[in-house]
């Protein structure tokens, strides 16, 4: 049986951009046969910015790039009804960048994409140097320090942090929309650049993730560092950040810009092995676009957050620093990321309290942190928070812990982390009234796995 995909209409409407995409395959890849797809741009009038005025291959190319993974596996063809000159003869290029960093992928695993229109698109006249992605975290907030001015467009893409699915819970993902939208305008009045905030619906309702995930694990037997990290989600990432593409280029703008996440472990060079690896955005292009190296590709995190510290005391200002995905209106200062962005700033001699972290408490965080439940899987975040602390600096907050947390060393302080979390999983053995919900929650995923 021939299997396809196709997206088979793209409507422009004003500031968004709607999708209609078929599965002809018979194996349930999307959440439904038909589905329905948008983009949604957010400040779009102040750059006189219209869906309507842009070439149908730049506007296929949202729905393009997060549609290209589901190419590499089950042998499907993805039909589109134009794409991008400079897309088309790049995809072999972007397909071996992922097999290299995820895979490798095994060729008769390999699909294609067939265009009924090949386009070659120049790109206007330049109005901006630079988008710059940002999120609110440390490495985007330092990537917008980096490049501030009136030159560069701020855009933030929260849709590929969060699901947004208003079928389900009517408020679902708005609180997490109010938030970027205030991070990206407060910080843009700070840096004096402009901004741009896009949402999608593509995490929500296009793919029917979990049996992807579990094909990819069980089928396709993926077992690379960056597939373990951050599995099918992460091979989406840039494709779902490049709902930007069609602003883009009706810009004029050719370099994208995004935070790097890199982090060397002691003095051992490496990169990070997720769907934000360098490998993976310089493979990216259409048209005249690229990503630019990305920023901060040689600075530990602890220096980032240091940098950013200094930056924003030139300004007389502060900002968040939005690390967790919660959606809320405020951090939850609890989480692996939220937890670690405020060692960070306490290594920086800074109350996270000042900086986004509203709930931060010293004697609970202490607590916390000497419980040994600051759990990290790529050990180079730890080693970089252990290592920025200096034996004859009197911190200000939590000083006790941080030199205590010196004196432990990072291998030490993971092993026993990881020794409180098998501890753990024996003490659940014990709590004999809980078996029926531990037999209950065994057989729902087994079933559930049954059924992908």
């Amino acid at each position: 049986m021939h299997k396809t995909i196709e997206i088979t209409k793209i409507v422009p409407e004003k500031d968004s951009i709607k999708y209609e995409i078929h599965d002809y395959t018979g194996m349930g890849l999307l959440k439904k046969e038909k589905v329905a797809a948008w983009v949604k741009y957010y400040n779009a009038e102040i750059f006189d910015f219209a869906t309507e005025n842009l070439p149908e291959s730049i506007l296929a190319l949202p729905i393009t790039f997060y549609m290209l993974p589901i190419t590499w596996f089950y042998n499907i063809e993805l039909i589109v009804p134009s794409i991008d000159k400079t897309l088309f003869e790049n995809l072999e290029a972007i397909y071996q960048a992922y097999s290299k960093v995820y895979g490798p992928f095994k060729p008769e695993w390999k699909g294609k994409v067939t265009a009924k229109n090949i386009i070659e698109n120049k790109i206007p006249t330049n109005h901006y140097d630079n988008i710059v992605f940002f999120s609110g975290g440390v490495d985007a907030v330092h990537a917008g320090i980096s490049n501030p001015g009136i030159r560069n467009i701020l855009v933030t893409v929260p849709s590929i942090e969060v699901t947004f699915n208003q079928q389900k819970e009517e408020n679902y993902g708005n609180d997490f929309i109010k938030i970027k939208s205030r991070l990206i305008r407060e910080f843009s009045h700070i840096s004096e650049s402009n901004w741009l905030l896009i949402t999608n619906n593509f995490l929500a309702n296009v793919f029917n993730d979990k049996k992807v995930q579990n094909d990819l694990t069980n089928v396709f037997n993926l077992t690379s560092h960056a597939f373990y990290q951050d599995g099918w989600w992460g091979m989406k990432y840039l494709g779902n950040l490049l709902s930007s593409a069609p602003f883009a280029f009706a810009m004029g703008i050719s370099k994208l810009i995004m935070g790097s996440t890199f982090e060397p472990l002691e003095n051992k060079p490496s990169s990070n092995m997720d769907g934000a690896n360098p490998e993976l955005s310089d493979s990216m292009k259409f048209s005249s676009i690229t990503f630019a190296e990305q920023d901060g590709l040689l600075t530990r995190r602890s220096k980032k957050v240091q940098n950013i510290t200094d930056w924003f005391s030139t300004k007389s200002s502060k900002t968040k620093i939005w690390a967790c995905s919660a959606d809320d209106t405020e951090q939850c200062s609890k989480c692996l990321k939220c937890i670690r962005t405020q060692l960070n700033l306490l290594c920086a001699k800074q109350n996270p309290r000042d900086w986004g972290f509203v709930k931060f408490n010293e004697k609970q965080f202490e607590k916390l942190i000497r419980n040994y439940e600051y759990h990290e899987k790529n050990l180079c975040w730890l080693w970089d928070i252990i290592d920025s602390i200096d034996n004859n600096t009197t911190y200000p907050y939590c000083n006790d812990m941080l030199h205590w947390m010196k004196a432990i060393g990072y291998q030490e302080y993971n092993r026993r982390v990881l020794k409180r979390i098998k501890s753990g999983k024996y003490l659940r053995i014990l709590k004999i009234h809980k078996y029926p919900y531990y037999i209950k929650s065994i057989l729902c995923k087994a079933f559930s796995k049954h059924k992908l």
